[in-house]
């Protein structure tokens, strides 16, 4: 279904590789000379990890490295944003979203690029995560006029939440693509109360080159979907 204005906090479209054909990380930094000029914005990406080890005298010491994986390259408005990494390549988008359509053929031109300048291997993985931010309107009586599968509250306690976090993972009916379904809110405001609905839908099986775009279409389907069954009537006219 299509919305006025769309809930979307921020997309993100991800695809790993296998092997990259770059010698050192430093090489990724050619993928700059494809971007359009609205990326001006340049900063490293880096993995850290923590090293825990008793020493000598028996005491804890604690290790931390910083690895480079990659670049970022984000617009002047930092609305959009794309990482470009040994591993893969991810493309964010930031409210204001304005459709499917739009983004993913950006997304697609410039993982092209990327594919035809480092020339990876093969995919292993990719995945859509769409987090969505409600605003509902207070006050209310429960929480299902407009989130159809919140997490029950035991008997015997108030009926309310002063905060949760919810998260699951289930596989979809493909057998193919998994869905990882996150609900918690934000702090609310005399008007409103934030609810996040994050769907992060991936895949890892019978992905090649040619058939990538229409993954990501099928992936999409299975979003759309999980939104449409969280959410209630009372829901879709906030959006309309």
């Amino acid at each position: 279904m299509k919305y006025k204005t769309a809930p979307i906090q921020e997309a993100v479209f991800d695809v790993r590789i296998d092997r990259i054909g770059v010698q050192s990380v430093e090489e990724l930094k050619r993928y700059k000379d494809q971007l359009p000029k609205e990326y001006q914005n340049e900063k490293k990406k880096v993995n850290f990890s923590g090293l825990f080890q008793v020493a000598d005298n028996k005491e804890l010491e604690t290790k931390t490295r910083g690895d480079l994986t990659g670049f970022v390259y984000s617009t002047v408005e930092n609305n959009k944003q794309i990482q470009v990494r040994l591993d893969g390549f991810t493309f964010n988008v930031l409210r204001p979203y304005d459709k499917w359509e739009v983004h993913f053929s950006e997304f697609l031109k410039t993982w092209t690029e990327y594919k035809n300048l480092f020339q990876p291997s093969s995919v292993v993985r990719i995945a859509t995560r769409f987090i969505n931010r409600i605003e509902i309107p207070i006050p209310f009586r429960d929480f299902e006029e407009y989130i159809i599968n919140m997490p029950p509250i035991p008997k015997g306690l108030p009926q309310i939440f002063n905060s949760f976090f919810m998260q699951i993972q289930v596989p979809c009916e493909d057998n193919l693509r998994n869905a990882i379904i996150t609900e918690t809110m934000e702090p609310a405001t005399e008007k409103i109360l934030p609810f996040i609905l994050d769907i992060d839908v991936f895949q890892e099986r019978s992905i090649t080159f040619d058939n990538l775009a229409e993954n990501f279409n099928q992936i999409r389907a299975i979003k759309n979907q999980v939104f449409e069954n969280c959410i209630t009537d009372q829901t879709r006219k906030l959006f309309s």
